[in-house]
């Protein structure tokens, strides 16, 4: 599989990904008027559809590859994408915002699963370690520019374009994907055994308890960032920018992890990217200035990175590149994506304030840091080069 049209697809797709699970909040309460309860049902309600598919994944895609090879089942995804994303424009509404969050969510658990397969399948090694770190600094940095770039959208009044804009971004992504193969490269079980050590079975198992963890902190604060930037008084136009900061920081966690090779097979990276996590939260939505809120996002943005590279590492190292490794770490994104903005609804049904919202998120970080410690327990610590 060749650098340059995986990395081109990645980039390109994620770009749609940053504007359907981090722009969308601005977008629909500047241009729909949401308030704070209905982008965290939006939120809730597209998790759930995202874990659902994904946990499919793989039958799905078997299912598909019955009638046609993977290229171009991926081909479809991205398609149904792009005819999907006009919709906004051409019948605008509350509904159709709805319809078409929802659906091209659901899409993407189908789509990044395909795309793992190929990128790792025929890897082993520093091979693939090499290409799961570009992978992650490619699509971290184009959903950080996505969201950059809704500030000056909403600058411009031209907010309503940014779905729409979907549909040039997923054709370009066809080009790209014109220079894959038809079908993935062949996975060599026993070469795959003989570069995972023992050690990465606890780990994976600490890991895909942090993960979903990571993307509940992002569920519950991204639908109400926008408010959290009113409330401090800052000017639309910078509020997606200076949102975007965390996953700035995020890129940058992650391009140390794919340069190093210290935290290979070592549970204490795990530990202090959960106090990160949970430090970074807490700080965020409970600040009273610009300032530290934009600390607490550099915070947030570096542990939940670092998580997130842990669990696809773990995850497609052992998982022997199918796509039901991808279905499964994609399925606790959706997982995180939903029970963050349950928490978010909780609080407000309870008429609570910052405050209690705050103890429920760190209730549940805790409660998933024990678990992922006792998990990760038996790690012997290594140096894995």
């Amino acid at each position: 599989m060749r650098v340059l049209p995986m990395a081109g697809l990645t980039f390109v797709c994620s770009m749609g990904t940053g504007v359907l699970w981090n722009a969308i909040y601005f977008i629909a309460e500047s241009e729909y008027a949401f308030t704070r309860t209905d982008t965290l049902l939006l939120a809730f309600v597209s998790g759930i559809f995202y874990t659902v598919f994904a946990v499919n994944a793989g039958r799905i895609v078997r299912a598909l590859e019955r009638q046609m090879s993977p290229r171009r089942a991926l081909a479809l995804v991205i398609v149904a994408q792009a005819v999907l994303a006009p919709l906004v424009l051409m019948f605008p509404g509350v509904a159709t915002l709805w319809i078409a969050t929802v659906v091209m969510m659901s899409l993407g658990a189908l789509q990044w699963p395909i795309v793992q397969h190929f990128l790792v399948s025929g890897r082993h090694g520093p091979s693939m370690r090499n290409a799961i770190g570009w992978f992650n600094a490619t699509w971290m940095a184009a959903t950080a520019i996505s969201l950059a770039l809704i500030g000056p959208l909403e600058a411009g009044g031209l907010m309503k374009w940014a779905i729409p804009a979907l549909l040039p971004i997923n054709l370009i992504a066809l080009v790209f994907l014109a220079g894959f193969p038809a079908h993935p490269a062949h996975h060599d079980g026993a070469e795959q055994s003989r570069h995972v050590p023992a050690s990465y079975g606890p780990l994976l198992a600490a890991s895909r308890v942090l993960h979903p963890l990571g993307y509940l902190v992002i569920g519950a604060l991204s639908p109400i960032l926008p408010y959290l930037f009113t409330s401090l008084g800052t000017p639309d136009a910078l509020q997606a920018p200076i949102g975007s900061t965390w996953h700035v920081a995020r890129f940058l966690a992650v391009l140390v992890l794919w340069w190093t090779a210290f935290w290979h097979g070592r549970a204490q990276t795990l530990v202090l990217a959960g106090l990160l996590l949970a430090g970074g939260f807490a700080l965020a939505v409970g600040s009273p200035t610009e300032p530290l809120l934009i600390v607490g996002l550099v915070a947030l943005g570096a542990g939940q990175g670092i998580i997130y590279y842990n669990a696809i590492y773990y995850g497609l190292a052992l998982g022997g590149a199918k796509v039901e490794a991808g279905g499964m770490h994609e399925a606790l994104v959706g997982g995180g994506y939903f029970l963050g903005p349950l928490l978010g609804l909780a609080s407000l049904s309870l008429g609570a304030g910052e405050p209690v919202f705050i103890g429920l998120v760190l209730g549940a970080l805790a409660v998933g840091f024990g678990v992922a410690c006792i998990r990760g327990s038996r790690v012997r610590i290594q140096r894995i080069a």
